[in-house]
């Protein structure tokens, strides 16, 4: 207690206790059993985030960050880097498409199944090879997923929505139309509320009925004449027309989506500046000037055509623009030259950069060495670096199968059934038959392997032990369906070509165990 708690004790008890009783509640509401949520502690005291829902974290703010996540993938070089490793890892040439019927629960042979899977094959690659596939008639289905998934991390999401239009000489009618995050927006942006927010409209659970599609983009929300069309997700038949391809809901109630680089936008545009800075100042200290004086103070053909003086300005007080290095300029009597040496190239700058690019790397789930295409470490380094990204790459993969391929693949094959092309008893009536008519395998770009000799004496002890199949095998080390591997291989004779070496070659010795060998590997891999 303090002396005055004291003083007051001796004169009057009663209300000395009430004092030390709301000394003490006001202790119990400000305890904390984690630091960090101590709001006493000077390094923590002025940090109160507000707690709030997912949307009113994400959607005030999307405006700004759909604008600068495309400023920096357009003008920052780490920025595009991040983008595009992951295209090329996740989507690469497009997804190949290997129908899988359960030909067990349809009560059909296994060669019947096989002959019904060639067919769906055709019609899909018949579909998804021609630029039909898409409303505008601009790219084929690979391009689409191009463009879904590369929208996906530049806004945070993409809309797409199922058309149907039909041409001469094509099989089918269905198309799709990508819709801009932007245009995804509330009637006459109104404010959000309970039933619609950021565009997408709700019901009491919580579920998308529809979304709202403006006619203009967000920067012409000025321009009069811009309407809303209500788009609804499932159509009369109850099938899904409009498919919101975004991310890992990472928060309950969330609507929309950040872009993928909103957790580093900071760091990158930060990063951006100064090495814009340091490379002026590099070029500057690299442009050597002479100052000449004549002894009447002519200034000859100098100053008269607005040359740059030394100092930092022209003689209309403009800033220097550099033109080339050598540069000569004539001064004005009782003129000198000022010394100036930047000290540029700054030793300390790639540290500096290399160091921001990990940060970035570790914000959008990519290793260092794949941001920057740089493999400059041990192997095993090196190799641990790029199972990381497969695991990254393997889970965005299997997101953007079921979101975007899968959906389309139903909706194809879905239109050949409703038109004969496809026999498939009780696929409108049973959802179990359907989904059994409907399994496929989808398989991606080729794994990244830094050695393909141990890659693939690792594979082929798993098919020795039987805990993969050359299905899996084939389609993750080179991206392909093994079923047409088969097919070529007999076609090309190589079976037989294989065998016969295979039958011919003596038994090879053991090679050597250089995992740990960093020294050899460093530099097979620099």
């Amino acid at each position: 207690m303090t002396p005055l708690d004291r003083a007051i004790n001796a004169i009057a008890p009663a209300h000395g206790v009430k004092r030390i009783k709301a000394r003490a509640a006001i202790a119990a509401a400000e305890a904390t059993g984690y630091v960090a949520g101590s709001r006493r502690r000077g390094s923590s005291s002025m940090w109160r985030p507000l707690t709030a829902s997912a949307d009113a974290d994400t959607l005030p703010d999307l405006e700004d960050l759909y604008a600068r996540s495309r400023d920096l993938v357009r003008n920052d070089p780490l920025a595009q880097s991040a983008i595009s490793t992951k295209v090329v890892n996740v989507i690469g040439a497009g997804h190949v498409l290997r129908p899988e019927v359960d030909h067990e629960r349809l009560g059909i042979s296994a060669d019947q199944a096989e002959e019904w899977e060639e067919l769906a094959l055709d019609i899909w690659t018949d579909w998804a090879q021609g630029t039909d596939c898409d409303v505008t008639r601009a790219q084929s289905f690979a391009g689409l997923e191009d463009l879904a998934y590369r929208s996906r991390l530049l806004s945070g999401d993409v809309f797409r929505i199922r058309r149907f239009k039909p041409r001469k000489g094509r099989l089918l009618a269905t198309c799709y139309q990508m819709v801009e995050a932007d245009r995804v927006s509330n009637p006459h942006w109104r404010v959000d509320s309970d039933t619609i927010a950021g565009g997408v409209e709700v019901d009491a659970d919580g579920a998308a009925l529809r979304i709202h599609v403006a006619s203009r983009h967000q920067i012409d929300r000025r321009i009069a004449g811009t309407t809303w069309q209500q788009i609804p997700i499932y159509d009369a038949q109850g099938r899904r027309q409009v498919v919101h391809i975004h991310g890992v809901r990472w928060r309950p109630d969330l609507t929309r989506y950040a872009p993928m680089l909103a957790p580093v936008i900071e760091a990158l545009k930060q990063r951006s500046r100064y090495s814009e800075a340091e490379l002026m100042a590099a070029v500057i200290s690299a442009c050597f000037a002479i100052g000449m004086k004549s002894p009447d103070g002519d200034l000859g053909e100098g100053l008269s055509t607005g040359a740059a003086q030394p100092g930092g300005a022209s003689e209309t007080g403009n800033p220097i623009e550099v033109t080339g290095p050598g540069q000569i300029f004539n001064l004005m009597e009782n003129e000198q030259i000022m010394s100036f040496a930047p000290g540029r190239p700054n030793p300390q700058f790639s540290p500096f950069i290399e160091a921001i690019a990990q940060e970035v790397g570790a914000g959008t789930d990519l290793p260092y060495e794949l941001l920057m295409k740089k493999f400059q470490a041990s192997y095993s380094a090196s190799k641990a670096a790029l199972e990381m990204a497969w695991q990254f790459f393997r889970a965005e993969r299997a997101l953007h199968v079921e979101q975007f391929c899968q959906t389309a693949y139903e909706d194809v094959i879905t239109e050949a059934v409703a038109r004969g092309l496809l026999q498939a008893p009780g696929f409108f009536h049973d959802p179990l038959r359907r989904r059994a008519w409907l399994g496929a395998e989808w398989m991606g770009p080729a794994r990244i392997t830094i050695d393909p000799v141990k890659d693939a004496t690792a594979d082929e002890k798993y098919l020795e032990m039987g805990a993969d199949t050359l299905t899996r095998i084939t389609a993750a080390r080179f991206g392909v369906d093994a079923r047409k591997v088969q097919r070529r291989r007999a076609r090309d004779g190589s079976n037989d070509v294989v065998g016969n070496r295979a039958a011919s070659a003596p038994a090879a010795a053991p090679e050597p165990d250089d995992d740990d060998d960093e020294t050899d590997n460093d530099e097979e891999t620099s």
